[in-house]
This record gives C-alpha cells, sequence and structure tokens, in this order.
C-alpha cells in the first residue's frame, strides 16, 4: 500500500501516452480508444472526428451547453460512432441537463481542466451527468424530448422495461442499449444553484443497460456517485455486462449526502472499479456514506482503491459487496471508516460455493473493523490495520464455509455471535487455512 501514489501516477501516465500516440482530432481515420473489465486495448476503427464547439458549445460558463453535447453524441449515433472532442472551455461548460451516449461514442478532453458543471442533478432528470445506454429513470427518448422541444421533461419513462433483479444483460442482450462506448480525461461536478441548495444527488457517469462501455481519467466533485452501474431497485434494475471505471478522482462528494462516492455496481456482470482516490471525507453523521459498492453482481472487480478519509457517516463502510459472487476486491487501503471493507448476504441465491468472493490486500486505519464478514464462500487474505478495533470480525451465522488465511489472534467474532455459539474457537479454527 506504500507505493499507491506512484502507481496511481504511472496508470494515468501510462493512459495518457496510448492516448497521445493514437488520437489526432478531426483526422477521418483514428483509433478508438478502449478498456475491457481487465485491461487496456486500443481498438483500429474508421470513425469520424467532431467537437462540441461546432454544435454550439461556449464553455463559457453561461450559457447551456447541454444541447450542444447531445447534438453531437446524435450526429455520433447517426454515423454509426464518432470521437467527440471536448477542447479546455474559457470557463467551463455549463450543462442543465443530463447528456446521452449511444454506441461506438467516445467523449473526450485534455483531463482535469476540461471542466464540466452539471446543475442541479435532480432525481426527475434521472440524477444526471453522463449517461451511456438508457433505463426506465434515465431515459434517453425521454430526454430527447427536452432536446427537440427545449421543454425540461423529466427523463423517468415508465413504460420502458429494465432486466429484472439478476436478469443480466450478459444473458439478456435485447435489454442493450449502449456498446462499446467510452468517456475519458474530463473533470466533471455536480453543483446545486440557489433554487434547489437543498437538495443532493447525481451520478457523474451513470452506466446503464451497456456493454462494453467504459470511463477513465475522470475527476470528480459533489456527485453522490462518480460512477453509477445499474440499479438494485425495482422498477429501475439496469444491468450492464463487461464496463469499467478507472483512473478516478473523488476530489469531494456530496456533502449533504452521499450514497457512494467513488461508484456502486449493481445487477451486472463482469464490471470493473480500479485505480481510484478519493481526497476528501464524506460528512460525519450524514445518512449513507460509503465508498463502493456491489448488489446482486456476478464476477466484478474492485481493485487499488485508496481512501485516506472516508468520514464517519451512518453507514460507512468503504469496500461493500452484497449478494454477490466471482468478486474481487484487492488492494484496498480505507482510512477513518466504521468498517474498512464487509461482505454480506440476504438473498442466499446469490450465493455460489464454486464462485467465491476474494479479498486480499485490505488494510484499514483508524477504522472499527478492517473486514467485517456477514458471508459465505470467501476466501480472505492478508488483512491489516492500524490503529483498528479489530481485523477480521465473523458477525454473524452466516459467516461459515470462508477461507480465511490468518492467524487465529486476527479473527474475531462478534459479542452476539459469541454468546449463541457453543464454541467460538472451533467456529474461527473450522475457516482458518
Amino acid at each position: 500500500m506504500r507505493n499507491h501514489d506512484k502507481f496511481f501516477k504511472e496508470c494515468i501516465n501510462e493512459q495518457r501516452r496510448s492516448f497521445l500516440k493514437y488520437s489526432s482530432v478531426r483526422f477521418a481515420c483514428s483509433y478508438l480508444i478502449l478498456n475491457n473489465a481487465y485491461g487496456i486495448t486500443s481498438v483500429a476503427a474508421k470513425i469520424h472526428e467532431l467537437s462540441v464547439l461546432d454544435y454550439g458549445a461556449k464553455g463559457d460558463g453561461v450559457n447551456d451547453d447541454s444541447f450542444a453535447f447531445q447534438r453531437a453524441c446524435d450526429v455520433a449515433a447517426k454515423l454509426g460512432g464518432a470521437r467527440i472532442h471536448l477542447p479546455d472551455p474559457d470557463n467551463y461548460y455549463r450543462l442543465l441537463f443530463p447528456v446521452y451516449l449511444s454506441d461506438n461514442t467516445e467523449v473526450f478532453g485534455q483531463g482535469e481542466s476540461t471542466r464540466v458543471i452539471f446543475e442541479d442533478p435532480l432525481f426527475v432528470k434521472g440524477r444526471g451527468g453522463f449517461v451511456i445506454g438508457s433505463s426506465q429513470e434515465a431515459n434517453r427518448e425521454y430526454a430527447r424530448q427536452r432536446y427537440l422541444h427545449k421543454q425540461n421533461v423529466t427523463t423517468i419513462n415508465p413504460d420502458f422495461k429494465n432486466p429484472e433483479q439478476r436478469q443480466y444483460l450478459r444473458d439478456n442482450p435485447k435489454f442493450l442499449q449502449a456498446e462499446n462506448s467510452v468517456i475519458h480525461d474530463l473533470y466533471i461536478e455536480a453543483k446545486f444553484t440557489q433554487q434547489y441548495i437543498n437538495n443532493w444527488g447525481g451520478y457523474g457517469v451513470n452506466f446503464v443497460n451497456a456493454r462494453n462501455c467504459h470511463a477513465y481519467n475522470i475527476w470528480g466533485r459533489g456527485w453522490t456517485q462518480l460512477i453509477g452501474m445499474g440499479s438494485d431497485v425495482p422498477p429501475e434494475t439496469p444491468s450492464n455486462h463487461n464496463c469499467s471505471a478507472r483512473n478516478l478522482h473523488v476530489i469531494s462528494p456530496d456533502l449533504k449526502r452521499t450514497y457512494y462516492a467513488i461508484g456502486f455496481i449493481a445487477n451486472s456482470t463482469s464490471c470493473a472499479i480500479e485505480n481510484a482516490q478519493q481526497y476528501s471525507p464524506m460528512t460525519s453523521g450524514s445518512l449513507n456514506g460509503s465508498g463502493i459498492a456491489t448488489n446482486l453482481c456476478e464476477d466484478c472487480v474492485i481493485k487499488n482503491i485508496r481512501i485516506l478519509d472516508l468520514g464517519k457517516t451512518v453507514t460507512s463502510e468503504g469496500i461493500l459487496i452484497n449478494n454477490s459472487s466471482g468478486c474481487r476486491v484487492e488492494n484496498i487501503l480505507i482510512g477513518n471508516a466504521r468498517t474498512a471493507v464487509s461482505v454480506f448476504y440476504n438473498d442466499a441465491n446469490t450465493l455460489n460455493p464454486e464462485k467465491p468472493n476474494y479479498f486480499n490486500n485490505i488494510e484499514g486505519v483508524n477504522c472499527d473493523v478492517v473486514l467485517a464478514v456477514y458471508s459465505k464462500f470467501n476466501i480472505i487474505r492478508s488483512v491489516s490495520g492500524v490503529n483498528s478495533k479489530f481485523n477480521i470480525l465473523l458477525k454473524n451465522s452466516n459467516a461459515t464455509n470462508n477461507h480465511i488465511y490468518s492467524s487465529p489472534d486476527g479473527v474475531t467474532a462478534s459479542k452476539n455471535l459469541s454468546q449463541h455459539l457453543l464454541s467460538v474457537h472451533k467456529f474461527i479454527e473450522s475457516q482458518l487455512r
């Protein structure tokens, strides 16, 4: 964990070198740079080059540039794909409505200097920042009505049918709404105006019913989730497959209320959040408030995450793996949290002994618990704490059938569990390796 800063810098520099090598704005033939869930690839493609300036964007921080952004994305869709360049603005790009990407679209800037601010990303507007795909709540067709008729209509379409919980896009491609699209090298911010000053919310980049879509080199401020990948509350249960978000910088989360400051993966398969940092804490005592979570997922990856000060919110979990199987959580450093990492289930159908979750190199600093286990079929290695009360805490009777690579003094059963067990020692020893 001591080399995290060097690691993040090397990752970002490597991707920028790849981007600069293959990108040249306004060349008719270029390279579309894609991520997949496990690595970076550069895919040669004949693709059109567009600029948001050609579609009316001002970047002056005064005019609403959302129409220009969406026009460029709509043109990209009609062309079958395009690279959309966001030149550094004189001030910032001011957007009053979410922007939707379809297939084969790359939206990119120069990095943190390319500033995009979404004003009042309210629930009725799909909580919106950039949306890759379409769903019931973040519906592309309903958004299009606003852009066509210049009316601030809702993006919630009650007639749109998402896949159901665990009806994964991987296995049900009929639900596909976007694929092979990328967003990278941008600063995006959620900002509430005086009219909505007491509001909160907003997802910076929202993946909904998307496949093979990716975001990287993203700086975010003010979002309740910088990254949203799917959702788990019916009827808003979009699914994603093989999507990723990498090199994420949460400068400051939503200070009123944050769900998952870095991101949430739900109802999705083979997705990843990697190489992410959160630089400032969530508001102490505020509702919810965790770093990253999964729910109803399979084969997802959360890796190389650094949050030195999460903040003691109501939930205050650095990483939560819930109702998921085959997931990997590695190289995690969480500070000032109630729990650095938790693994939990309340739906036994999501457990799979053939696909255990894997936890490795988990470190908690000034946490109540480094790893809290409420679940089974997990492989646990290298859990350590600094000024933390418990390293590995088995929280309830569901915490069985785990393979825990630890010395006995590194694993404890909760007080309530100890009161109900005839042999706490046997309960713990049976899972030690």
